[in-house]
C-alpha cells in the first residue's frame, strides 16, 4: 500500500522535500489512510502536515462526533489541526446550489484559507479509485466528451492532489484495519437518495455481477487512457488558442476566419478557454452553447449575437467573433467643455483629455499617433467640447475630399455598434474636430499659414495605470 501511494506521488511529482500540505479530513476511511499515509512519509520527506474539517451542520450529533474523532486523531499523530463550523444548508439555499456542491465549495474555501495561513504548498484530498470509476460513469450517463470522462485529475493547478487515485476502497479499509485506525462513518454514503450513491450501491455492483467483475479497474484504466490523449489534445489547443485568441479588457475576442477553418474537436476546445477565460469558469455553460457560437461564427453576420448563460453573450464584429459579459445598453449621452491648457476626465469612457498650445515653427518635427493629433489653433471656431455621436452627424476625414456621415465612417473603420456611442469626439462650435483614437478632421490640418499648433491627448485609464 504504501510503495503504491509513494508511487503515485513520484509520477505525477506531487510532492517536494520541504512541503507545507494541507490535508481535508472528514474522519471517513478515505481521509484518514491519506493523513496516515502522509505523516508516515512525513520525516523523510520533511513535510509540515496540516488536519483540515469542516462540519457541515447536516447531521447533527454525528458531525460534532466526527469533528472531534478528526481532533483526537491529528493530536495522536501530533498533526496541527483546523476545525471549522458552518450550516451547509442555509448556504446551499442562498446561492441556489445542491448541499453536494455547497459542501465542496466550502470545504475548498477553507482550505484555501489554511494554506495560505501556513504558508503551505498543496491541498491533499482523498478521492480514490473507486470514486474514479463512479465519476467516470456518471458523467457518461449526463454525457461527456473526452476531457469529461478523464475524470479526477491527480494534479490540479499544480496545487490539488490526489495521491489515493490509484488504491481502491476495499484496500483503503483493510489499511485502516491493519494499522489499527477507526475511521468514523457516514451512513448517508448508504442512502440511495444521492446519484452517485446509487452507481456505487446498485449500478456498479449489478455490472460486476453480469458483466464485468472487475468494472471499477476497467473504468479507472479507461479515464486514465483519456487522460494521455486529452493532454496531447491540450497541447495542441494551448497552441491554437495563442495564435487567435486575444483578451481585450475581460473580453475574449476570437478570429473569424481561423475558428471556422478548425477541426472541430479543436474549435470547440478554443471556444470552451476563451469562455472560460472571459467569464471565470465553464459552470453552467454545455455543449449546446458551444456548438451555437461555432455556428454563428459560420454565418459571419456583423451585429449578430446570442445570449449565454451567467450573463454572457457571443457577437460578430466584422471580422471577430467577441465572447463576453452581456450589457444593457441605454442611450449614452456625455457633453464636457474643453478649455484650452487643461485636461478632461471622461468618465463615460475612462480617460482624460489634454490640452496645450505650442508656437509653430515649420522645421519642427512633430509625431502624431491614434490618441496624440495636432491642429491649426487658428482654424477653431469659438470654444471646444468632448461629447459623443449625435444623430445627423457629418466629419470631414483627414485625407478624403469631401464630407461624409459619421456613421459611415464608423462602418468603413469596422467600429461596431456597441462601441460607437462610448467614442469620444473633440468639436468646436461647429463640427467635429477629431475622432478620438481615429482621424482628425481636413479642416483642421497644418499648413504654410498655420502660427499658433493646439495639441490635444487622450489616454485612457486601463493604458495610463499599465
Amino acid at each position: 500500500m504504501l510503495k503504491k501511494f509513494l508511487s503515485t506521488i513520484d509520477k505525477y511529482e506531487m510532492i517536494q522535500k520541504g512541503d507545507g500540505v494541507v490535508v481535508g479530513v472528514s474522519g471517513g476511511p478515505d481521509s484518514v489512510c491519506l493523513l496516515h499515509l502522509l505523516w508516515r512519509i512525513r520525516d523523510t520527506h520533511q513535510l509540515k502536515i496540516y488536519g483540515v474539517h469542516l462540519n457541515h451542520q447536516l447531521r447533527e450529533k454525528d458531525a460534532e462526533e466526527d469533528a472531534s474523532y478528526v481532533h483526537q486523531l491529528c493530536d495522536q499523530l501530533d498533526i496541527p489541526v483546523f476545525i471549522f463550523s458552518e450550516d451547509i444548508a442555509c448556504y446551499s439555499e442562498e446561492k441556489g446550489i445542491s448541499f453536494e456542491e455547497a459542501g465542496r465549495e466550502r470545504r475548498y474555501a477553507r482550505f484555501y484559507q489554511v494554506m495560505e495561513e501556513q504558508g503551505a504548498h498543496k491541498i491533499a484530498v482523498a478521492q480514490n479509485m473507486d470514486d474514479q470509476a463512479e465519476t467516470v460513469l456518471m458523467r457518461f450517463m449526463r454525457g461527456a466528451g473526452i476531457e469529461g470522462l478523464t475524470a479526477i485529475p491527480y494534479v490540479r493547478e499544480q496545487q490539488v492532489i490526489r495521491p489515493l487515485l490509484d488504491i481502491c476502497r476495499q484496500e483503503i479499509e483493510e489499511y485502516c484495519q491493519m494499522s489499527g485506525l477507526t475511521p468514523r462513518l457516514d451512513h448517508t454514503n448508504f442512502e440511495t437518495i444521492y446519484t452517485r450513491n446509487r452507481i456505487r450501491l446498485e449500478l456498479i455492483p449489478y455490472i460486476q455481477k453480469h458483466f464485468n467483475p472487475k468494472i471499477k479497474d476497467t473504468l479507472w484504466r479507461t479515464a486514465n487512457l483519456l487522460r494521455e490523449d486529452s493532454e496531447f489534445i491540450d497541447l495542441e489547443v494551448q497552441r491554437t488558442y495563442e495564435e487567435i485568441v486575444q483578451l481585450d479588457r475581460g473580453a475574449a475576442v476570437i478570429h473569424l476566419d481561423k475558428i471556422i477553418k478548425l477541426h472541430p474537436s479543436i474549435g470547440k476546445r478554443v471556444v470552451r478557454r476563451a469562455i472560460r477565460e472571459a467569464s471565470g469558469s465553464l459552470m453552467d455553460f454545455e455543449q449546446i452553447h458551444i456548438e451555437s457560437i461555432l455556428s454563428l461564427a459560420k454565418v459571419r453576420r456583423v451585429g449578430t449575437r446570442i445570449d449565454l448563460p451567467k450573463e454572457m453573450m457571443a457577437e460578430i464584429s466584422y471580422d471577430v467573433l467577441i465572447i463576453k459579459k452581456r450589457i444593457t445598453i441605454n442611450e449614452v449621452s456625455f457633453f464636457y467643455c474643453l478649455p484650452i491648457g487643461e485636461e478632461v476626465y471622461l468618465k463615460e469612457s475612462g480617460g482624460t483629455i489634454q490640452s496645450r498650445i505650442i508656437e509653430w515653427n515649420p522645421t519642427m518635427q512633430i509625431q502624431t499617433h491614434s490618441c496624440k493629433k495636432y491642429f491649426d489653433l487658428d482654424k477653431v471656431q469659438g470654444g471646444m467640447n468632448v461629447r459623443n455621436r449625435r444623430q445627423g452627424d457629418i466629419f470631414w476625414p483627414h485625407g478624403m475630399k469631401g464630407r461624409k456621415k459619421l456613421k459611415d465612417y464608423f462602418i468603413d473603420e469596422k467600429i461596431s455598434r456597441e462601441n460607437r456611442d462610448q467614442i469620444p469626439l473633440v468639436c468646436d462650435e461647429n463640427e467635429i474636430m477629431w475622432v478620438v483614437g481615429y482621424r482628425t478632421s481636413e479642416k483642421y490640418k497644418l499648413d504654410e499659414h498655420t502660427k499658433r499648433v493646439l495639441i490635444l491627448e487622450y489616454e485612457r485609464d486601463d493604458i495610463k495605470n499599465r
